[in-house]
């Protein structure tokens, strides 16, 4: 019988696609995946560390998977990915029904890690080894990861950050910026669309700084686009930095990639964006947001945002929401400012109270979730073609489709549509946050 492995995956969408490639590795070797844990023999948690309360719940949901382990101790428990890497040892320590410990740069060890001596015996007396460290080799090389959907899935191109915001964990757990060849980028791509991929999802940490020897990431984004059988293009995340000139002219002249792009503005305030070393400032920011606005007003922009950074003035938040305001993102991540040990900015004396911090969110929140409907109402009477996804979870009778600018709509499915077409729907209304839709008649879709 084959053994059972359960992967449970937090954070980024990076971490989602480590776990697919963890997973076909896992079904290499004779795995099978199962969805409940209680019944694995491997359980694998890969984990976030980008902020600290992430932390804190990861400990507690690892910590309540000993009482599976007390009831079958052959059970192994891997904890993998970037707190992995970030804590080490100390997991171990904390969680003593931990068996393997991996950053990752390790995890393609996985299946010799369970095996390790010291996890054979009933009662350990060997302590464990902890996998962590960074190796400049591993790029995951000619390997392809388990599809995230029969229709969608995300390919990673570039591995790492050479950047050193002052707030950033993620140098510290990820290493150093590597690229992966472009002819083993568009291998995997190739590779999902025999499998009946539409949509391709580009990742890296900061993925539009790619560059592997005469390929640009405008130059990727072209060839993957070439590829027969890609439908759409997306990527993540990006950094404002990396907004080429080049990278533009092709983000509004191929069709094949969406019209939605993610900025991370994180604060409105120049003297806050120098303090977090960003590499930009608010006027390099609104000269992309500009321009491609300019090209479609309904040009999707999303971002991130933190709030109650060192030092943020009253001014410096206020800035923060004059550009919101000024840009209006179609959607944001907002979050008060969690200090991450191994940073630059965690020895600075913050100035705001926890109750400041959030007090300031809470209005940030306010202001955007009214932008939001604001831009959703801007695309009620439009016919779009959306990337039909998944069942509504309220009606079975409906599903749910995602538009090229990135927007939810759910509409009627009539018994005719299957997940993964691409279909036209009219757009009618707006019920709550949502959009919804018709199935568009021949007339509406030309």
């Amino acid at each position: 019988m084959n053994l059972r492995y359960h992967l449970a995956t937090y954070g980024c969408q990076m971490n989602e696609y480590d776990s697919n490639m963890v997973a076909a590795m896992l079904e290499e070797h004779g795995f099978a995946e199962i969805d409940e844990p209680a019944h694995a023999d491997l359980i694998v948690v890969n984990t976030c560390s980008v902020r600290g309360k992430a932390e804190e719940n990861l400990y507690q949901r690892i910590h309540a998977l000993k009482q599976l382990k007390d009831a079958r101790p052959s059970m192994r428990i891997a904890v993998i990915g970037c707190m992995a890497e970030n804590h080490g040892a100390k997991i171990l320590k904390t969680l003593r029904h931990v068996d393997v410990v991996a950053g990752p740069d390790q995890y393609r060890r996985l299946v010799e890690m369970i095996a390790h001596p010291a996890l054979q015996t009933p009662h350990r007396k060997t302590p464990l080894p902890v996998y962590t460290g960074f190796d400049t080799s591993e790029n995951y090389g000619s390997e392809f990861a388990k599809l995230q959907s029969p229709f969608a899935t995300h390919i990673t191109i570039q591995r790492g950050c050479n950047k050193r915001c002052a707030y950033c964990i993620v140098p510290f757990t990820r290493g150093q910026e590597k690229y992966r060849p472009a002819d083993l980028i568009l291998d995997e791509v190739r590779h999902a669309v025999d499998q009946g991929v539409k949509d391709i999802t580009l990742l890296g940490q900061t993925v539009n700084s790619y560059r592997h020897e005469a390929d640009s990431f405008a130059n990727l984004l072209t060839k993957v686009s070439e590829v027969n059988g890609v439908e759409r293009i997306r990527f993540m995340s990006p950094h404002p930095r990396h907004y080429s000139q080049e990278l533009l002219q092709v983000l509004t002249s191929n069709p094949k990639i969406c019209r939605h792009a993610h900025l991370p503005l994180q604060s409105g305030s120049n003297a806050q964006l120098q303090k977090m070393r960003r590499q930009y400032d608010v006027e390099d920011f609104l000269a992309i947001t500009e321009q491609l606005r300019a090209f479609d007003p309904l040009y999707g922009l999303s971002t991130d945002v933190i709030v109650g950074f060192v030092d943020e003035s009253t001014d410096d938040f206020r800035a923060t929401l004059d550009i919101m305001r000024r840009v209006e993102f179609d959607s944001a991540f907002m979050f008060t400012y969690s200090p991450r040990e191994g940073t630059e900015a965690f020895a600075w004396q913050e100035s705001l109270s926890e109750e400041e911090k959030s007090a300031r969110l809470s209005e940030l929140i306010e202001l955007q979730n009214a932008i939001i409907l604001k831009r959703n109402h801007l695309m009620v009477g439009r016919t779009e073609t959306l990337l039909v996804e998944r069942p509504s979870s309220r009606n079975p009778d409906e599903l749910v489709g995602i538009t090229g600018n990135f927007k939810k709509v759910v509409f009627p499915s009539q018994g005719l549509i299957k997940l993964g077409d691409l279909v036209s729907v009219h757009l009618t209304d707006i019920r709550g946050w949502t959009l919804r839709g018709e199935l568009a008649t021949s007339s509406e879709s030309l």
